[in-house]
Formats: structure tokens, C-alpha cells, sequence
């Protein structure tokens, strides 16, 4: 299995590294990017909040499946279709948090890991707070 927190790592530090292109989006299209940047931290953090009491966090793979869906479309204009499609396809390819989640349920070596989602979720969260700030 893919290490689906570092993916998605890398498609939050991707979006943080573009946000002098996603700003200069309109203020409409800041303010819905921002509150799906806000939903994935969200999501992100609760996922690490159910790892860390022992739990599975069931309905959270839906969660991400939708959100790398709808990523795309927040930022083509911005960032160019291919670059958009990419990102979409990538977040897409790390839904899997529960099964992570499963992995790591008997795994002494965890916290490595959930160091990464929050970390992950906090970079989400910054870029959400610099869209709405612009």
C-alpha cells in the first residue's frame, strides 16, 4: 500500500507552493477554494484524531474521494487544466485512509506517520487562511 499521508502531503505542499497563482483567482473562487482546503484539514485532523483512540475512521475515504474530485475545478483556472487535473488525480490516489488507518492500528511505529497527516492537515489549513485573507 502507498503511503497515502505522504500523497497526501505532497498535494498540500504542491497547492501551498501555488498560492501566489490561487490568489490571483476572484474573490468568489478564493473564498470556495478556501472552504475546501478547510474541509480536507478538517477531515485530515479527525482522521488522526481516530487513529490516535485506536479507531478507524470509517466514512473518511468518501470524504477525500469527494474532495479530490472537486479539487480540480477550484483551481484550473488558476494553476492551468493539466497541473489541476493532476493534483485531483493524486489526492484521489491517497482516499484510502481507512485501510491506513487499519495499518497502522497494530503498528508500534505510528506516530511518524500521523506526524505527517497533521502536518499535512496543517498546511490545508494555511493555505485556506491565506485565500481568505487575500
Amino acid at each position: 500500500m502507498i503511503d497515502v499521508f505522504k500523497t497526501i502531503l505532497e498535494v498540500a505542499k504542491s497547492l501551498l507552493g501555488m498560492s501566489d497563482q490561487l490568489r490571483a483567482a476572484d474573490r468568489q473562487r478564493r473564498q470556495d477554494l478556501a472552504t475546501l482546503l478547510e474541509q480536507i484539514s478538517t477531515t485530515l485532523a479527525e482522521v488522526s484524531s481516530e487513529i490516535r483512540l485506536g479507531r478507524v475512521p470509517y466514512g473518511k475515504c468518501s470524504e477525500v474521494k469527494a474532495y479530490a474530485d472537486k479539487l480540480p475545478d477550484k483551481v484550473r483556472l488558476e494553476i492551468g487544466e493539466t497541473e489541476a487535473d493532476e493534483l485531483g488525480r493524486t489526492l484521489l490516489s491517497a482516499y484510502d485512509v481507512e485501510g491506513m488507518a487499519i495499518d497502522l492500528q497494530d503498528n508500534a511505529e505510528k506516530e511518524p506517520h500521523l506526524q505527517v497527516i497533521e502536518e499535512a492537515s496543517g498546511k490545508f489549513r494555511a493555505l485556506a487562511n491565506i485565500m481568505r485573507a487575500v
